[in-house]
């Protein structure tokens, strides 16, 4: 349920805006983080610097102090010049504290005018030693420094130090879960974005593994439609080729049965004419002269007869049809066509169909090659039965074949109706060369051989 749940979603076309909207905010949450964890380590380090600064603020205010109390015991100026150099040193590191306890934080959470105030009160009351001790009143110096008023003085200055150090450490303390807080959010993020990365590429590649196997299937669905249609094309093309020849043969015996029997029994008139007694002279002239054109006539007729139905094919066979047919070609051009014949084993189609193949080649070379020599051959090879028709012409660039072409169509519908192959070679001045394939016809059966015979 919801692997097909998420499998639907996926499909849809809002999976990509929502895949890319989640990371785009998944990469603003990380940018974020960043940031967020930048500032908070910088102020961390800002307030770790701060409290050092306190903390040398707080020394060179015990410095002066302790330089003070010396110089109002024996009145040195060498305590006197550490006294003038802690003050400066306390200058320099109370301002350096002071700031980076502001710039570490913005939101004043740590006040430090308390602390500013007690130690402009002590750095006052080390003064006014330094002067009175100056001026001789040591014994009023000693009273003051050693009062109880300047030692509360000093204690309240420690705690108000303590105090900033506290909060300051507890802001640290603040940025530091901030810190571990912002790391948190921006490593779910992190594992978030691979997370829903890795899912869509899952989703991804199982889409595409499907498509590819959609297409597969869909890819065999169509090779089969095209073998299937291959097959009828190939049975139709064969089925027309039979109307065609059937139709051939009609015509071819109407022509030899009709047509024949009506120029025969002209020519058996004119024999009878021939013996009618007293015949004038200009009569029989004329007489032999239809006489000739009958005779004409009935080589025309049996010309068109053999074109249309070879006769020395079905009564001599393919290999004496087709040297009958080479003799005739080479007779009627003038040049030698020479044949290479084997016997092959085809049925009753396939010779006609390689006889009509080789008559349509030699036409060709008749009407456009002017070769000077051509050749036929016919042999076995691996199981195929292989015609070569070939010329030394003029040639020409098969792929500018302009349609219209019929012979070479003709040709090739002939061969692909028995599952065979047809080929063209040719270029411009180096000949043309016709090569068929077809395959040979079983053997019959024993049973089929005894019936037969």
């Amino acid at each position: 349920m919801l692997k097909s749940s998420i499998e639907r979603v996926a499909r849809t076309r809002y999976v990509m805006p929502i895949v890319l909207a989640v990371s785009i905010i998944t990469i603003a949450i990380n940018e974020s983080t960043y940031q967020h964890s930048r500032t908070t380590l910088e102020n961390g380090i800002a307030l770790t610097d701060a409290r050092l600064q306190a903390l040398r603020t707080l020394q060179a205010l015990t410095d002066a102090e302790t330089a003070t109390r010396a110089y109002l015991i024996n009145g040195q100026d060498v305590y006197r010049q550490e006294y003038q150099e802690a003050l400066v040193t306390l200058t320099a590191a109370q301002q350096g504290a002071f700031q980076l306890i502001a710039d570490a934080d913005p939101r004043r959470t740590v006040s430090v005018e308390a602390v500013r105030q007690r130690i402009a009160d002590r750095m006052k009351a080390l003064e006014e030693w330094m002067t009175t001790t100056e001026r001789g009143q040591r014994s009023r110096a000693h009273i003051l420094a050693s009062s109880d008023r300047s030692r509360q003085a000093y204690v309240e200055l420690r705690q108000e130090f303590d105090h900033v150090l506290d909060r300051a450490a507890a802001v640290q303390q603040s940025a530091r879960l901030s810190l571990y807080d912002a790391m948190m959010l921006n490593r779910l993020a992190l594992h978030a974005l691979v997370l829903v990365a890795v899912m869509a590429f899952f989703m991804f590649m199982r889409q595409l593994r499907e498509s590819d196997e959609r297409k597969a299937r869909e890819s065999q669905v169509l090779e089969r439609e095209i073998a299937v249609r291959t097959a009828e094309l190939r049975e139709l093309a064969g089925h027309l080729v039979s109307t065609r020849e059937d139709e051939r043969g009609r015509v071819a015996r109407e022509l030899h049965d009709e047509m024949g029997g009506l120029l025969t029994a002209m020519k058996l008139e004119m024999a009878r004419l021939r013996r009618v007694p007293d015949l004038p002279a200009v009569a029989r002239e004329r007489m032999g002269g239809i006489e000739q054109r009958l005779n004409e006539g009935i080589a025309v007729k049996r010309r068109i007869v053999e074109n249309l139905r070879p006769s020395s094919l079905e009564q001599l066979g393919l290999i004496a049809a087709l040297e009958v047919l080479c003799q005739d070609v080479s007779s009627s051009l003038g040049i030698p066509v020479m044949p290479q014949l084997e016997a092959v084993e085809l049925d009753r189609d396939a010779e006609l169909t390689v006889y009509r193949v080789v008559q349509e080649s030699l036409t060709n070379i008749s009407k456009y090659a002017r070769a000077r020599h051509a050749w036929v051959s016919l042999m076995r090879q691996e199981g195929q039965a292989r015609v070569i028709v070939r010329d030394d012409g003029l040639g020409f660039d098969v792929s500018q074949v302009r349609p219209g072409h019929h012979g070479l169509l003709g040709m090739r519908v002939r061969v692909e109706s028995h599952a065979g192959s047809l080929s063209i070679t040719s270029s411009p001045g180096q000949g043309t060369r016709v090569s068929v394939e077809i395959p040979l016809s079983p053997p019959p059966a024993p049973d089929q051989a005894s019936a037969s015979s």
